[in-house]
């Protein structure tokens, strides 16, 4: 059983009734309780991996209520599909004879629930406070079907306010904007994460700018938190399956507010005087030729792929070229191993914890409900409505972080939740982290040696070693992918991982109408066995060279279109970060 770490009485209303509850804190959970001791039986259990905050608000007659903020994932009756949705218990504290006192109760419990659910730092004097996190956002409004902004100002925005995470955003005016912003921010360690609401054409710019700055090898460590606003949301798509969760809107919010930094691969691309850095593809025929062609029809979203690659079926033209490759050996060049491991159906993002007193049965963490319904009486625990003018800035003077409520129970919080970033040297809690007084960033010598070797050992001008293999002649289609997904329909890989070290390089030389029918629509991958036409390779490194001559084709990476020439390409392992949840793949 897990430490109760708070316990106390609140008022919950239940079917406008106001009943008594026993409040208590865990590690693992929140539990409301009906009664004390044997006789007491539970009303509601809240996993604390679901809640993404908690607030103080003032009612009517000086009430003061604890509203505490959560996103469980539900199962529907009538599809059975499983998505996260917004949820909030609401209490009453009353348990005082002064407002005062009341309010010191609901704050003293706010500060709890935040220091488990975001971790907090020790300050020099040696008290603690709540990890505070700022996120700089990209918000593209013309991305995919032009509704980014309204996701922004509806949906993502409103969960960063409750989860406490402080947000900046960047409304991008014109292609290249947020390549230009990252690159020349000189406050940039300032923010917790990066945040783009957009498709993969903006997280191409972020990363690009990163690694044009002079501290590349310590920026390129800032997490980016991604949510799907654009036509292709490919990395998007692979985090969320990686964390194992529903690939929905709701579920990438989640992620960005619950997710901790995590590794990912990067491909160094170099083209003629030109590096870039991919994180999804580079395609050259078809799948390229499809991704361009369907600009024009960016109102349909996502769907203007399929349409168009129906069209491009018809005619199915080739290009010829070269390709050669270096194959994944058994070891990578870091001296790690590839990390595979086998399908898994969706899980929950979390293990079923337990009750200090009670254990919550299996069918608890899945709540079924109609495809209409909302947030009950029940459910939010009081039916009054409150008062959203209020001033809390009065409140100030009690909601510090070295109020001695607060203190209380810090020393109950456990370890793992004093979180230290990847950048935490960066953020040094004893100095002022305004723009004139971020210290300078200490270069990452083990990266920036990594990458120059590779750079020395080959590069698009060097002479291919005997060790690669080559395959010339006409090709429909040829394309590298480093996730399990290239948009949140397109599945091309089951297993791999976010870094999992190496590419995975498609190619077909043949025409057949049918196999790349089940390429499309039926998400043929490496795991469910090659096509007749339809090859897989893991590759470390490759060189593309398509004939120059001909016309009418494309090469792409991430999407953007790049000059129609030779390309040579090489995998870093986890260089790049996301915020992402514990693997479940």
């Amino acid at each position: 059983m897990s430490e109760i770490l708070l316990a106390e009485e609140f008022v919950y209303t239940v079917n406008n009734v106001d009943t008594t509850v026993h409040l208590m804190l865990t590690a693992a959970g929140i539990s409301l309780r009906d009664g004390k001791g044997a006789h007491s039986y539970r009303l509601k259990y809240i996993h604390l991996t679901d809640v993404i905050g908690a607030k103080v608000h003032y009612g009517a007659k000086d009430s003061v209520y604890l509203l505490i903020h959560y996103f469980p994932l539900i199962k529907n009756r009538f599809n059975g599909k499983v998505q996260r949705c917004k949820k909030q218990v609401i209490l009453c504290a009353n348990q005082h004879e002064t407002t005062g006192g009341n309010v010191k109760q609901c704050i003293k419990w706010k500060k709890a629930i935040s220091r488990l659910i975001n971790g907090y730092e020790e300050k020099p004097d040696g008290t603690q406070k709540t990890k505070k996190r700022t996120f700089l956002a990209f918000v593209n409004p013309k991305g995919g079907k032009g509704i980014a902004k309204k996701m922004w100002l509806n949906t993502v925005k409103p969960m960063l306010d409750v989860a406490e995470i402080t947000s900046e955003v960047v409304y991008t005016e014109y292609s290249g904007h947020a390549r230009d912003y990252v690159q020349d921010c000189k406050d940039i360690y300032k923010y917790s994460a990066i945040m783009t609401v957009s498709g993969d054409g903006i997280i191409f710019e972020v990363y690009n700018g990163l690694m044009k700055r002079d501290d590349f090898t310590e920026a390129i460590k800032i997490p980016l938190a991604i949510i799907p606003g654009g036509s292709g949301n490919g990395l998007c798509a692979a985090i969320l399956h990686q964390s194992g969760v529903p690939l929905t809107l709701m579920d990438a919010v989640y992620v960005a507010i619950r997710g901790s930094s995590t590794p990912l691969d990067m491909v160094r691309v170099e083209q003629g005087e030109n590096v870039m850095w991919s994180f999804l593809s580079i395609a050259w025929g078809f799948l390229s030729a499809v991704d361009i062609e369907s600009e024009k029809m960016r109102w349909m979203g996502e769907a203007r792929f399929t349409v168009e690659a129906v069209k491009k079926l018809v005619s199915f033209p080739v290009k010829s070229g070269k390709v050669w490759f270096a194959p994944l050996t058994e070891e990578l060049d870091d001296g790690s191993q590839p990390t595979m491991s086998s399908p898994k159906s969706l899980p929950r993002n979390k293990q079923i914890s337990k009750d200090p007193i009670v254990e919550p049965k299996s069918s608890e963490s899945l709540t079924d409900v109609g495809a209409n319904s909302t947030a009950s009486e029940e459910e939010n625990g009081v039916g009054e409505v409150l008062d959203p003018s209020f001033d809390f800035t009065s409140l100030n003077d009690v909601d510090t972080d070295t109020d001695e409520d607060s203190q209380d129970i810090d020393s109950k919080i456990p370890d793992r939740n004093r979180i230290v970033s990847e950048t935490a040297h960066l953020q040094d809690s004893e100095k002022c982290r305004c723009k004139k007084c971020v210290p300078a960033p200490t270069p990452d010598p083990e990266l920036l040696q990594k990458i120059t070797d590779s750079i020395e050992q080959i590069g698009l001008n060097s002479e291919i070693p005997e060790s690669w293999k080559l395959i010339d002649g006409n090709f429909s289609t040829v394309m590298a992918f480093t996730l399990t997904h290239l948009s949140l329909g397109f599945k091309c890989a089951e297993n791999m991982k976010l870094d999992c070290g190496f590419v995975y390089l498609m190619h077909s030389q043949g025409r057949s109408k049918k196999d790349f029918l089940q390429l499309l629509v039926q998400n043929c991958t490496p795991e469910s066995n090659e096509t007749r036409t339809i090859h897989f390779e893991k590759v470390r490194a490759f060189r593309l060279e398509p004939e120059l001559s001909e016309s009418g084709a494309y090469v792409t990476i991430d999407g953007e279109l790049v000059p129609y020439e030779a390309l040579h390409a090489c995998i870093h392992k986890g260089i790049a970060r996301v915020l992402c949840l514990p693997s479940a793949v």
